[in-house]
C-alpha cells in the first residue's frame, strides 16, 4: 500500500535522488536526440519534414499522416525507450522493475479492473480539465504561452487519430500502443521506483512521477487529468508489482480518445453531460474497481 514513511537521510536515499536526476537527464537527452533522427530519416524517407508552430496550419495530406506516425514511433522508441535502454547499461536490469512482475499483475480480474477504473475515471478528469482551465487566467500571460502550443497538440493529435479502415489499427498502434508500453517502461518501471528510493515514500514517488510524466507533455491546460491518470498508472505498478496492468489501463485510456473522435468528431467533446451525480458516480466506480484490484491482490499475494 502507499503509505508516506520519512525517515533521517540515508545512502539509499541519496542514490535515488542522483539516479532521479541522471535518469531524467536522459529523458530530455532521449527526446532531443528522436527529435534529430526522426527529423533526419523523414527527410530520406518521405523527400521532406512536416514543420508544425504554434499558431501554424496543421497538415492534412496522407504522406503528412504517416511521417507523423513514424516521428511518433521515433519519439517514443528512442526518446523514452531508449532512456530505459540507457539507464539499464548504466547499472544493471534491476533498474528497470515490474516488467513482467509479479504473476498477480496478469491475473484478468486485475487487467479488466484496471481497465474499467480509468474509464470510469473519465468524469473525474474531464471536472478536472475544466478545474485547470480555470486556474489558467483568461487573456493572461500564461494563456499566451501555453494556448497556441495546446492548440497546436491538440490539433495534431487529433490529425494522428484520424482515418479509416486499416489506418484504425495503425492509430490504435501508434496513439495508444506505443505510449502504453514505452511511457510506462520509462515513468513506471524506472523512474518511479528510483523517486520511491528518494524520498522513502510511495505515496511521494508516485505523486512526483505524476508531476513528471504530465509536465513532459506539454500540455498545460490537461495538467491537472494527466496527473490523476498518472497517479493511477503509478499506484497500480506499485501496487501489483507488475507494469502489466498499468500498460493496459494507458492502452485502454488513449484508445478511448480515439473511439472518441471517431464517435462524435472530437476528442474533446464529453460523451457524457458533465453534472455533478456523473462526477461522484464516475469516481465511486473507479474507486470500486481499484478496491476490487487490491482485493484481489490480497487474496493471490503471490
Amino acid at each position: 500500500p502507499c503509505r508516506r514513511r520519512f525517515g533521517p537521510m540515508t545512502a539509499d536515499h541519496i542514490q535515488g535522488i542522483s539516479r532521479s536526476l541522471i535518469f531524467l537527464g536522459l529523458l530530455l537527452v532521449g527526446t532531443v536526440v528522436a527529435s534529430v533522427v526522426a527529423t533526419f530519416l523523414s527527410g530520406v524517407l518521405f523527400n521532406g519534414v512536416v514543420a508544425m508552430v504554434p499558431g501554424g496550419d496543421i497538415p492534412t495530406d496522407d504522406a503528412s499522416w504517416w511521417q507523423l506516425h513514424f516521428q511518433n514511433l521515433c519519439s517514443q522508441a528512442l526518446g523514452f525507450g531508449g532512456a530505459v535502454w540507457l539507464a539499464i547499461r548504466l547499472w544493471d536490469r534491476s533498474a528497470l522493475q515490474g516488467l513482467p512482475g509479479r504473476s498477480v499483475g496478469r491475473n484478468t480480474s486485475v487487467l479488466l479492473l484496471a481497465i474499467l477504473a480509468t474509464v470510469a475515471s473519465g468524469p473525474l478528469l474531464m471536472a478536472s480539465y475544466e478545474l485547470n482551465g480555470l486556474l489558467i487566467p483568461e487573456g493572461g500571460l500564461l494563456e499566451r504561452l501555453f494556448k497556441p502550443l495546446e492548440e497546436m497538440i491538440e490539433a495534431m493529435t487529433a490529425f494522428l487519430a484520424s482515418g479509416e479502415g486499416v489506418k484504425r489499427i495503425v492509430i490504435l498502434l501508434s496513439v495508444a500502443g506505443l505510449p502504453a508500453i514505452f511511457e510506462e517502461l520509462s515513468f513506471r518501471g524506472v523512474l518511479q521506483p528510483l523517486l520511491i528510493r528518494a524520498t522513502g515514500s510511495a505515496f511521494w514517488g508516485i505523486a512526483l512521477t505524476a508531476i513528471v510524466f504530465s509536465a513532459i507533455h506539454f500540455q498545460f491546460y490537461g495538467f491537472l487529468p494527466r496527473v490523476l491518470l498518472g497517479a493511477l498508472f503509478g499506484w497500480l505498478a506499485h501496487r501489483t508489482g507488475s507494469l502489466i496492468p498499468g500498460m493496459a489501463a494507458h492502452f485502454a485510456n488513449n484508445a478511448l480518445a480515439a473511439v472518441t473522435l471517431w464517435v462524435t468528431g472530437s476528442m474533446t467533446d464529453d460523451i457524457l453531460d458533465l453534472t455533478p451525480l456523473v462526477v461522484i458516480g464516475g469516481t465511486a466506480a473507479m474507486a470500486a474497481c481499484i478496491y476490487g484490484v487490491d482485493r484481489v491482490i490480497r487474496q493471490r499475494p503471490a
